[in-house]
Parts: structure tokens; C-alpha cells; sequence
């Protein structure tokens, strides 16, 4: 969230005294990320912690039903799996791992310091292996954990309906005075048979893997991306924002770097400590093509149905341009790379 949410700054930090027994001292809005509103608290003693507040919205609706196990998952593989480069919850005073502010879910983390790794950082092979380590450490955990639910990635379009209603929306919409919605419509309007193209591969790809054996997941961050790895003044990785974690096929944390030019630095730490692992070709494109889809219809959905804050609006426009638009011309190119790096795993 880009823009800070209207609160009552005072009244929030009475609650978090309350429910955590920590008095703060200051209280410093973060403009990071895209499901909460961030928080960074120091105390009175000079510590600090990391807050997230999780309001209500389409992009975090799916998420916050099932925030109880991502939280239980992150705090199991700090305290139990001994795991010290993750993101973990904090208990409150009566044991819990959330409460509520107002209309938001309310989680304390622990804080690190450091900063958001780099698009160049990400690059290097010393990254690539110390973060290969750290999934396949997850990864490995999964059996140790005796959670007492267990929540699973499906093969399913869930952002469908809202994807096709946008599209619908561009294309039959002609004559508008709307600035950001005419800015919207010159960008999708010449990407819109790409765009379905893409839709209908995914549809066809969701299909052939509906029914897949659960036998195989593991424990799985869902999101490994740079944006949610902090690089610390040691040069240590850490693993934040755990809000969407479940079970799935190991390669939902991989296909992200499979495409890498450092990838067998990646693939050489992973297979130390998961050796046996091979890859599916076709979960790797199905991941692919969900991922971009599904981030358009996040950025696009917002923009139109969405109020926002100038400066949201101005993010989602930035991300649009950065991590979607280059994509969908070539969704194919990028497949057959995808499926060259799978097949040499």
C-alpha cells in the first residue's frame, strides 16, 4: 500500500499496548507492498518492529482467510525449524499471532534492518545460492511442522471474473474525459489479443493439471521475489512477508529465477539439499502465465474499480509498465526459455 490509510494514530497505538504489552514510541508509515499498510514501531527502549495492518480489498480478500496459517507456518519455521533469515509473527500477550485494528487484521513482525535487494543484487550468483538455500531449507521443513490444518494451491483461474470484466470494461468504454482511464485504454488497447491469448493457454493449462496429486507439496513462501527479500547490513538475505503461504509444488517458489542468467549457482545450492528434486516442465508455465495474468488483472482492476490516491494510482501505472506490459507481447519466447531452464535442471 502506497498511500497511508486515515487512522487514528493515538487510538492505534493504545491497541497495540494493549495487545501486546509494548509501548511505542513513534509510529512511521511505510509505502511498500500491495495487500497491508505498513508500519515500522520503535519503543520507548528503542526497538522496533515491523506492523502490518490488512484492510479489506479484492487483491487481499483471498489472503486474509487464510492469513492464520501463512502466520502459524513463518512462526513454526523460526521457533521450531530454527530458520533466522525469515520474517515471523509476534505473539500478542495472550499467545495469539493477530488481532484486529478497526476493520484490519493487525500482525506485529519482527524488524530487520536492512534494505529491499536490488534488481542487480538479485542477479548475482552469492544471491542466488544463499537464497536457493533458504527455500530449500523451507522446502525440507515441511514434514517437521505438524500443522493442524493444511490449506493447498489449487489449478484455478480465481482472478477470472475480474480479469474479463476489465477487459470488458476498456474495449466498450469509447468516449471518456477519465485521465487515468484513457491512459489505461492507449496502454491494454493494443496488447488485448495477447493478453486473451494468453488467457486461453492458461485455461487450457488449468485444466490438464486439475486433479494433481497433493502427495508431492511442500511448504512454499509463494512469492520469493526481490521485492520481499531484505538484504541486512551483513549481507544476509531475509525472507519477509509470509501472508500467503500454503502447500504446493516446489516450483512455486523456483520459476521465478529459472530464467536468470546465474541459475545453475541457484540450481547447484538447491539440489545440495533437496538432490532427488526434478522440475515440471508444465507447472512452471502454468506458474508463469497465472503469474503475470493474475498481476495485470491485480493492477488493472484497481485502476478502474478502485479509489484511489494519486499516488497509488501512479504505482499501479508504474508496475503495469515494468513487471506486465514488456511480458505479453512475448508470453511464447518467454515460455521456451522457461521449458530450455527446466529441461537442463
Amino acid at each position: 500500500m502506497k498511500t497511508e490509510p486515515s487512522i487514528e494514530k493515538m487510538k492505534l497505538k493504545q491497541k497495540i499496548k494493549a495487545i501486546y504489552a509494548i509501548e511505542v514510541k513513534n509510529l512511521k508509515f511505510v509505502p511498500i507492498g500491495e495487500v497491508a499498510a505498513s508500519y515500522v514501531i520503535t519503543t520507548n527502549e528503542k526497538k522496533k518492529y515491523f506492523l502490518k495492518l490488512y484492510f479489506p480489498s479484492r487483491l487481499n480478500r483471498n489472503q486474509i482467510t487464510e492469513l492464520d496459517f501463512s502466520l502459524l507456518v513463518a512462526h513454526k519455521l523460526h521457533y521450531v525449524q530454527k530458520i533466522e533469515n525469515i520474517a515471523y509473527p509476534i505473539e500478542t500477550i495472550k499467545g495469539d499471532l493477530m488481532s484486529e485494528f478497526e476493520e484490519a487484521k493487525m500482525v506485529l513482525w519482527n524488524y530487520i534492518d536492512g534494505k529491499i535487494v536490488s534488481e542487480k543484487q538479485s542477479k548475482t550468483p552469492t544471491f542466488l545460492r544463499k537464497l536457493a538455500e533458504l527455500i530449500a531449507q523451507i522446502h525440507d521443513s515441511t514434514e517437521n511442522l505438524n500443522l493442524p490444518d493444511e490449506v493447498y494451491y489449487k489449478y484455478e483461474i480465481t482472478f477470472k471474473e475480474d480479469l474479463l470484466l476489465c477487459l470488458k470494461e476498456i474495449a466498450a468504454c469509447t468516449i471518456s474525459e477519465d485521465k487515468t482511464f484513457l491512459k489505461l485504454k492507449r496502454i491494454i488497447t493494443p496488447l488485448m489479443t495477447d493478453i486473451l491469448q494468453s488467457f486461453n493457454y492458461l485455461e487450457e493449462t488449468t485444466q490438464e493439471l486439475l486433479g494433481m496429486s497433493h502427495e508431492n507439496y511442500v511448504i512454499c513462501h509463494n512469492d520469493p521475489i526481490r521485492h520481499n527479500i531484505i538484504l541486512d547490513k551483513q549481507g544476509e538475505i531475509h525472507l519477509v512477508d509470509w501472508d500467503n503461504t500454503y502447500f504446493a509444488p516446489c516450483e512455486k517458489d523456483i520459476w521465478f529465477y529459472l530464467n536468470q542468467k546465474n541459475i545453475p549457482s541457484f540450481k547447484r545450492k538447491y539440489k545440495q539439499i533437496r538432490e532427488s528434486i526434478k522440475l515440471n516442465e508444465e507447472i512452471v508455465v502454468h506458474l508463469f502465465y497465472e503469474r503475470v495474468l493474475a498481476d495485470l488483472t491485480d493492477w488493472i482492476y484497481r485502476i478502474l474499480f478502485e479509489e484511489l490516491d494519486p499516488k497509488q494510482i501512479k504505482s499501479d501505472f508504474k508496475g503495469l509498465a515494468e513487471d506486465v506490459i514488456p511480458l505479453l507481447p512475448k508470453m511464447k519466447e518467454e515460455e521456451e526459455r522457461l521449458r530450455k531452464s527446466v529441461q537442463e535442471w
